[in-house]
This record gives C-alpha cells, structure tokens and sequence, in this order.
C-alpha cells in the first residue's frame, strides 16, 4: 500500500518541480554570455545558466555525502569486527573461568 503511495508522492513532486522549472525557463529567458578571466562562456539562457549551477550543486553535495557515507560504512565494518573478536574474547575468559571453577571443585 505505501509502495503505490510513495510512487504517487514522488510523481506529483517530480512534476511540481518540472512545472517550476519550464516557467523559471520562461521568465528568465535573457541570452547572456559569462566572461571569466580567461575563458568566455557561449550565449545561453540564464535560466539554462542557473539549472546548470542548480544540478552542479546537487552533484558536488550528492560526492561529498558519498564520501562521508563511505568513511562511516568503513568505520561500522572495523566497528562489528572488533565487536566480534571482543565477544570471542569474553567467551574465551568466560570458559576459562568455570574450568577453572570445576578443576577446583575437584
């Protein structure tokens, strides 16, 4: 039930937002060149220019989370097997200590 809800969810936000990008492309469309320093852009758009900074943007968030995300699956994996040998190890002490008990006993 909440599969064909989200797929719903999504479409009318994936056409919100084409909605508002053809009429930002409709208001915004001056032809503009940028001129850097050394290099001079070809005449396009601003709105062209500004969904290109816009997707840009979403590339270089979308590299550094990965990243981050990278680095903390790493640290869970070095986490569990750590996690592991201590548990080994206590299980280790914990067998050593009721032989020790038996022998004892004896």
């Amino acid at each position: 039930m909440l599969k064909w809800l989200k797929r719903v969810v999504l479409l009318v936000a994936l056409a919100f937002f084409l909605f508002v990008g053809l009429f930002f492309a409709i208001r915004n469309g001056q032809v503009i060149t940028l001129d850097l320093v050394l290099w001079q852009s070809p005449e396009l758009s601003i709105a062209l220019y500004m969904i290109i900074a816009f997707a840009l943007g979403i590339v270089l968030a979308l590299a550094s989370s990965s990243a981050l995300l990278f680095r903390l699956e790493r640290n869970v994996r070095k986490k569990t097997k750590q996690l592991v040998s201590l548990q080994a190890e206590i299980d280790n002490l914990r067998k050593a200590s009721l032989t020790s008990e038996l022998s004892e006993r004896e």
